[in-house]
């Protein structure tokens, strides 16, 4: 037999072969990670923000809502006076401490709003800055 006429396996038998290999490769290559591939999606950073403290959480009760609603407007009504008391340079210099009593009467009726408005009273009166208006509405004992 001449060396010349043989030409290997047939063709068909060959290309089985060369996929059967294909195949395996690749799914080798998928269960590896390739910087070629997109990387696996990354769990968020992003959290939900803590719950808001009960003080800090509107009430159900729509009466109070609106009179929280009503100081609000009250105070607004204050402050834009206050403003426009405070833009004359001579009545301010004549009613100085006038003028500040009309800021903190501005302040106190924010802060008795927010109390009114909580769901929690006693924790938003935790929560007023004014240390002499909270300590006012924390005292014992009558009026």
């Amino acid at each position: 037999m001449n060396s010349d006429s043989y030409h290997g396996t047939p063709a068909h038998l060959r290309q089985a072969r060369c996929d059967a290999i294909q195949a395996a490769y690749r799914a080798e290559q998928d269960k590896r990670p390739s910087i070629r591939r997109e990387p696996p999606p990354k769990p968020s950073i992003r959290r939900d923000p803590p719950p808001l403290p009960k003080a800090l959480v509107p009430t159900d009760d729509i009466l109070k809502l609106r009179l929280a609603e009503e100081l609000e407007y009250a105070r607004r009504m204050i402050e834009t006076m206050g403003d426009t008391l405070s833009a004359d340079a001579n009545l301010v210099m004549r009613h100085m401490v006038t003028l500040q009593s009309i800021d903190i009467a501005g302040q106190i009726l924010g802060h008795v709003a927010n109390v009114v408005r909580s769901s929690n009273p006693e924790g938003a009166v935790d929560l007023i800055g004014m240390s002499e208006l909270r300590g006012r509405l924390k005292r014992a004992g009558g009026i």
